[in-house]
Parts: C-alpha cells; sequence; structure tokens
C-alpha cells in the first residue's frame, strides 16, 4: 500500500482498455450516516447492461457494479474503486488520500488490523490499496468460494474504519517511511520532480504522497471530514471478475451497503496548463535519471489508439527505436522509456531514461534525434504493423488475469462510462493507419518545446531551453 508513482511507463493510458495491471494506490474508511432505509429488493437492479459476460448495475444507494464472468477460472478479483485521488485535494490537505489508504486497514468496528489480515491470509487470498491522481482503490483475490468474504471485508473497511487516534499517529511514522523510499528512489522520484514542475500550482503536478508536512500534521477531524465528502456512493464503482454469478455479487453488496448513502462534497478544477521547464537538480547518485516531455492526450481522446501505436514505436517495447538505439546500439542505458500519463483532461508524454553523468547530454541529443526523425519521415509499415501486434498481444494476455481484467472494467467505468468489447478495441487497434500516427506526432511534437527534468550528478552540465524545440 503505497502512491503510485503516476508516470510510469506501467501506469500508462493504455491500461484504461488494455492491460490492468495492478496500481501501487490508498483508501479509506467509517461509520457512515445512514439515510437510506432497506426496503426490500427493488423492482429491478437500475441500469442493467448486459453483454459477453458483462454485466453492471446500480445500487439503490447510487454505487454501480460491474462485473466480468469468466467461468474457466477458479479464482474471482474483486475492487472497490472511488473516484478520488490526490488531485481533488486542496493543498493544506496534500496527502490525505494516500494516507487514507493506509488507515483503512487499521481496524473496523469488528475487527482488529490483524484480523483482517488473517481473515485473508487463511484463505489463501491477496488484499491491497493504492491511490493515484484521479482515483483510490480496495481489491481483494480470493477463490471463487471465497466471494462472501471478499465483499464482506471491502464493505466492512469502507464502511466502519476506526480511524483511532493512536493508528493515525502511528501510520504517520509509516508514511513518513515511505516518503523516504521515494526519495531513495531516483527513477520514481523524477516523475513526481517532472509534474511538479512542469504543472506548476496544480493538484495533478503534485506527488501522491503529498507534502510530508501536511500529512504528519493531519488530525483525525480533518481526515474524517475528507473521507465522508468525497467517499459517497456516486462516486463508488464495485468491480469484480472471475468465476462469480452477478446477482450472488449484487445480493451480496446489497445486503452489505444498507444504510450506506452521503452526499457528494462539490468539487471545482481546471485543467493545468503546460509549463516548459528545464531543470537540472545536483545531487549526489550514480545516475543522472532524467524525464523529457511534453503535452500527451487525456484518456477519452478519440486519437488514443493512436497514441497508443505511437509509445509503442517510440519507447514502449524492446524493439522500439529509443530502445534499440539508445540501448542495443549504443549500449548508454540500462533503462529507458516512453509514455503518456493520461488524465480526464489533460496529458503528458514523455520518455524517461538513466545513464551516466558523462553520457547525460549524448543520450538527451539522442533522444531529440529520434523524435525530429519520426517528425521529418513518419513512421514505417513495419513499425506500424508490429506496434499493432505488440498490442492486441498484450492485450490478450492480461485476459488471463482477473486481477487486470477487473481493474480494465473497473477503469472503462470510471474514464468511459460504458464496456469496451475486445472485438471493440482490436478493430480500433487495426483501424489506424500511417496517416493518423503521423497527424498525432505533428500536433504533439510540431514546434513545440519539451521540458527537461534531470536528477543527480548534473553540476557540470547545461541545457538551452532552445535545445528541446524540435
Amino acid at each position: 500500500m503505497s502512491a503510485a508513482i503516476e508516470i510510469v511507463v506501467e501506469v500508462s493510458a493504455a491500461e484504461t482498455e488494455f492491460a490492468g495491471a495492478s496500481e501501487d494506490e490508498s483508501a479509506g474508511a467509517v461509520c457512515a450516516r445512514a439515510t437510506y432505509r432497506d426496503r426490500g429488493p427493488p423492482r429491478a437492479w437500475l441500469g442493467e447492461i448486459v453483454e459477453n459476460g458483462f454485466r453492471k448495475s446500480v445500487l439503490p444507494n447510487g454505487i454501480r457494479v460491474v462485473s466480468e464472468r469468466i467461468p474457466h477460472v477458479r479464482s474471482v478479483a474483486v475492487g472497490v474503486w472511488v473516484d478520488t485521488g490526490s488531485r481533488h485535494e486542496a493543498a493544506p490537505v496534500s496527502g490525505v488520500s494516500h494516507f487514507i489508504e493506509h488507515l483503512v486497514f487499521k481496524g473496523t468496528q469488528s475487527r482488529t488490523a490483524e484480523e483482517i489480515a488473517k481473515a485473508v491470509d487463511s484463505v489463501g487470498g491477496q488484499m491491497d490499496a493504492f491511490t493515484t491522481k484521479e482515483h483510490t482503490c480496495f481489491y481483494v483475490s480470493v477463490l471463487d468460494q471465497h466471494l462472501a468474504l471478499a465483499a464482506d471485508l471491502l464493505s466492512d473497511i469502507l464502511q466502519h474504519g476506526l480511524f483511532a487516534i493512536e493508528d493515525i499517529e502511528r501510520e504517520k511514522s509509516v508514511v513518513l517511511q515511505e516518503f523516504r523510499m521515494v526519495e531513495d528512489t531516483p527513477d520514481d522520484l523524477i516523475h513526481d520532480l517532472f509534474a511538479e514542475r512542469v504543472w506548476p500550482g496544480h493538484s495533478l503536478g503534485r506527488p501522491i504522497l503529498g507534502d510530508k508536512k501536511v500529512v504528519l500534521a493531519l488530525d483525525r477531524e480533518t481526515i474524517l471530514t475528507y473521507f465522508r465528502d468525497e467517499y459517497c456512493p456516486p462516486r463508488i464503482i464495485v468491480a469484480a471478475a472471475g468465476r462469480l454469478e452477478h446477482e450472488e455479487l449484487l445480493e451480496l453488496l446489497r445486503e452489505r451497503f444498507v444504510g450506506f448513502s452521503r452526499t457528494c462534497a462539490t468539487r471545482d478544477g481546471d485543467p493545468p496548463t503546460l509549463e516548459p521547464q528545464v531543470q537540472l537538480i545536483d545531487k549526489p547518485l550514480e545516475q543522472v535519471h532524467f524525464v523529457l516531455g511534453g503535452p500527451g492526450l487525456e484518456q477519452d481522446a478519440p486519437e488514443r489508439y493512436a497514441l497508443y501505436l505511437l509509445n509503442t514505436i517510440v519507447g514502449g517495447s524492446m524493439s522500439s527505436r529509443l530502445f534499440q538505439e539508445v540501448r542495443e546500439r549504443r549500449g548508454l542505458v540500462y533503462s529507458i522509456y516512453s509514455g503518456n500519463a493520461a488524465f480526464r483532461d489533460s496529458g503528458l508524454f514523455y520518455i524517461y531514461a538513466g545513464t551516466e553523468s558523462g553520457d547525460f547530454t549524448k543520450v538527451v541529443e539522442l533522444v531529440l534525434d529520434e523524435l525530429r526523425k519520426l517528425k521529418r519521415h513518419g513512421v514505417t509499415a513495419d513499425e506500424l504493423t508490429r506496434a499493432r501486434e505488440h498490442l492486441k498481444g498484450s492485450l490478450m494476455l492480461s485476459l488471463e488475469s482477473t486481477p487486470s481484467r477487473m481493474t480494465r472494467i473497473a477503469k472503462q467505468e470510471l474514464y468511459f462510462g460504458r464496456y469496451f468489447t475486445l472485438d471493440e478495441i482490436l478493430t480500433a487497434v487495426d483501424r489506424v493507419g500511417a496517416r493518423e500516427v503521423e497527424a498525432l506526432i505533428h500536433r504533439l511534437l510540431g514546434g513545440v518545446r519539451l521540458s527537461l527534468v534531470a536528477l543527480g550528478p548534473v553540476a557540470s552540465h547545461a541545457v538551452t531551453p532552445n535545445a528541446l524545440v524540435l
């Protein structure tokens, strides 16, 4: 249970419709103020949708339930997804979402923290949580025969968390160690530093862990107030995938969420404004870690499939241009990749690399050269074919994991409010041609000045802003 670094290759925009690997993020729970009375089974589950093993319903209190039946497996993954993350925090409570994620596992009205852990371990299951910049998730993976236990544990921590003062103070020490861990992990830290520099003053630019001083000063009432304002039924999705029956899941959830009703706090928020930056941060490390990037696409952009393919060609696979040129031919890096950090209203297309101090400027120049070649010459037919097959293969492989499939349907509901069939996605990928990819290249890279943030032994280096104009 730790904060996800949002701008990393594992957490790419394609995850929403492609692979759904679990992220490292957060959540919380407290006793609900009951305003809903059990009226017995509703006439029909609201908003019932049935499609290719996928089912969607809405509980009477507004919680959305999505599931995908996979009859050939023996497991089930269940997640509670809350449409709240670090971008929804005001600066005076920066980090509260991630802190809540930790606290919900510290005990409820009926279970101690140890009893929660033992309940999952005793059936060979897994339970965890993560916070991103736009959502929070708690999830449980168990054998299908223990679906009721998964529903019971998740509903319990969401509604009946104690948030005891002694737990709050003790967990601050744990989170402080997490801050220090990130600071000692430069290939993660550099992504936070990049977002902070290019989106100054905006909540998307703040790290998911938040502000250390703010987190250490959080009190119980502030935490509970934020929790009640954000963890409300209209912002909650329960997603499940595996060997399960949708009707059974609905009944389990209906029983456990009786009386859970809250009004969501209103939100204000504008998209961030990208401000190109060049910042070299000197720190005694073995390598220089840098992120070079510019504008990307939002989650639901019509051109997103073209971006998935472009990313694969640039640095999203082992056969990509950057991996082959900078690592395989030149031997200048161990790690280099590209990605798109996509949000509801904005995005960043970026490249990460780590290299020796003496090779820093050379690697930056090589990356820029490859991007300029893309602008001048576009992509080849062979690259496009390989990228298509790579994406489709990744999607098919992800379908073998119940947590991945649970994540996929949850994110589709969060960002699109609908389910995408496998055929829809494969058709959309196949439909993208070289013309669409090259139009996107000129849109994202045409005449823009990229931003560069580097961390490590960079005191002897200098990069001018004009050098980053493509």
